[in-house]
């Protein structure tokens, strides 16, 4: 009888320390929660701004395209009464440029408009369009002037030297056209711990190349 109750008694013992161990177990959980709670916020908030960026780099490259897609088939050049070249056609670069900042923001011909829009900052941003011809692996730009950039503020990315070494051997002779854009894209959250590592604005750069027939030797 006295061993049954010693058993029984040790039993009840032994539960004790098991009970302590489970509130232990689940103060420290609270504990780890706390101290990774912050990091997951900080990660969370990061991917939230990423995603906002890569948005508006979405539209970007839609707006270059659907410039390049259309002037593709329009003419770079001024023409004599036989259809030889006479000079540059501003208008082409200068339609071409406005065609991207409209698709960008659509309330520049619509004032109506009501949605997102990416502003151009005529201070910061910029529109490049630059035609290239090339024969025999020899490659010349247009306009002769340079190209045509909106606002001024960027050097383009492709320049006949970078179009140049991107030819392969014997490719057949071509009319190219670049439509660029360099968008100084402002943080939606700009939350200080992700402005520490990513600046603010961060600059995006868009652009698409279409073959130009008209540009063609």
């Amino acid at each position: 009888m006295r061993k049954i109750v010693r058993n029984l008694f040790s039993f009840k013992e032994a539960k004790l320390p098991t009970r302590k161990g489970s509130q232990k177990s689940k103060a420290q959980s609270l504990v780890e929660f706390a101290i990774t709670l912050p990091i997951l916020l900080i990660l969370l908030s990061g991917v939230v701004e990423f995603g906002f960026a890569l948005n508006y780099y979405l539209s970007l490259i839609d707006a270059t395209r659907e410039a390049a897609r259309f002037f593709s088939d329009q003419d770079p050049f001024t023409r004599d009464a036989n259809g030889a070249i006479s000079g540059d056609n501003a208008a082409f670069y200068a339609n071409a440029a406005a065609m991207v900042r409209a698709s960008l923001d659509p309330q520049v011909v619509d004032p109506s408009f009501q949605g997102r829009r990416i502003v151009l900052d005529p201070t910061m941003d910029d529109v490049i369009v630059q035609v290239y011809s090339s024969s025999v692996g020899t490659v010349t730009s247009h306009p002769s002037t340079g190209p045509y950039r909106m606002y001024a503020n960027f050097s383009p990315i492709f320049t006949t030297q970078v179009i140049q070494e991107r030819l392969t051997a014997g490719a057949p002779n071509a009319g190219i056209l670049v439509v660029e854009v360099h968008y100084n894209y402002h943080q939606v959250l700009a939350l200080p711990w992700i402005t520490m590592f990513v600046p603010d604005p961060m600059v995006l750069r868009a652009y698409t190349i279409m073959p130009n027939r008209a540009a063609e030797p």
